[in-house]
């Protein structure tokens, strides 16, 4: 019997290494973890799950950025229902024009 899962955790981020650090330390925490490269690919992957997830979202990103992918998820309400954290290396990465967007998803 197979043990079940902790839940489901997608992680968004185009650093590689990033993505597999936080692959390793969540499995081993029992979750099942999903991975993308870029906003394009988290919404691909999102919108193809039938179980609610947490997304860990990294703001800066080629193709579509963290950013550009909670104004996509503020219109759809499939996507909303995912649980979203943002992720950054850079101090002070929140910008004025994401603070409305993040109050709206509260």
């Amino acid at each position: 019997m197979q043990p079940t899962s902790a839940g489901q955790v997608l992680v968004v981020d185009d650093d590689l290494a990033i993505r597999e650090t936080l692959r390793e330390a969540l499995e081993d925490e029992g979750y099942e973890v999903f991975e993308a490269a870029d906003g394009l690919a988290a919404l691909r992957a999102l919108r193809a799950s039938t179980r609610r997830m947490v997304v860990l979202l990294d703001l800066m990103m080629p193709q579509l950025d963290g950013e550009g992918v909670l104004v996509t998820v503020v219109g759809d309400r499939q996507l909303a229902r995912h649980v979203y954290f943002l992720v950054t290396a850079k101090r002070n990465a929140i910008s004025d024009s994401l603070r409305p967007l993040l109050q709206r998803l509260m």
